[in-house]
This record gives structure tokens, sequence and C-alpha cells, in this order.
């Protein structure tokens, strides 16, 4: 795996790299399970599900979807990668959890985000937009965090 992390970190266009190396990871996740990525390929896996369900519906999305049970994770990883501003943001979002706990089953994370979300819709699209406003560009700290760490991936 670490020729193929590399070879797609030589790619110029930073979002082909960054799609490249998801790919490999994904491809592990999915023959071993996320539980068997080292501590590396979490991270570059977990923000890319960030990514993805910001895209397309915010925090919303985010924790309705499988990526809401990685939610501690994905504070880890944006740490990793040194995303203070985004780091910030997804901690609001997990305070508003009971101890700051986001529930792994999908409908018991569903129920307790549903109750949140009719309590504090404004905030929740308050971090949406800061989480974009942040400037913090994720994919190119995420290539970086690779490139610093390129023996981690096997």
């Amino acid at each position: 795996m670490n020729m193929e992390i590399q070879a797609a970190l030589d790619v110029a266009d930073e979002t082909d790299s960054f799609l490249q190396i998801t790919d490999v990871i994904y491809d592990k996740e999915s023959e071993v399970g996320y539980d068997e990525l080292n501590e590396a390929e979490k991270t570059v896996f977990c923000i890319d599900q960030l990514l993805r369900e910001m895209e397309n519906g915010g925090f919303v999305q985010f924790i309705h979807h499988e990526a809401g049970a990685r939610a501690h994770d994905t504070h880890e990883a944006l740490e990793r990668i040194r995303a203070k501003a985004s780091a910030d943001v997804l901690s609001g979002i997990i305070a508003f959890f009971d101890d700051g706990q986001v529930p792994v089953d999908e409908d018991d994370r569903i129920a307790a985000f549903d109750l949140i979300e009719s309590e504090h819709a404004d905030d929740i699209a308050s971090m949406d937009d800061r989480f974009y406003d942040s400037g913090e560009n994720l994919v190119e700290m995420t290539l970086r965090f690779v490139q610093k760490n390129l023996k981690d991936f096997r």
C-alpha cells in the first residue's frame, strides 16, 4: 500500500491525489474493517467521510450517517492534521450530546440528534457555516499529514 500512497502523493492535482489515497484506504477498510485500520489510515478515512457528508448536507448529514458513529475519531483526525478550527466546530456539535457522547448505534444517534436539532437548529446551521468558512483546506492538510506519516501506510 505504501507504494500506492506514494504514487498518489506524486499526482500534481491535490484533489486527484486525495481521491487516489482514499481509494486505497477504502479498499483496505472493505477488506479488514475500520477497526483494523491503523491511526494514520483512520485519519484519512474519517476526514474523507467528514468532507463527503459536509458537502452533502452539513452536520445533520454527518451525524445521520455512518460517519456520525465516528464523530470522536473524526475529531481526533482533525486534531492530527492540525485543523484546529474544524476540530473546534466539531467539538461544538459533539457537546450537544449528553455527556459529549455521540451514540454509535445509528437509531440512537439519529433520535438524539433530532431532539438536539429541534432545539438548536440555528446553532447547528451556524456551525455548518463556521465549518465551511474556516479557511482550512482539509484536503491539503490531509495530504501533508500523509506525506509526513508515509511509513504508517502499510
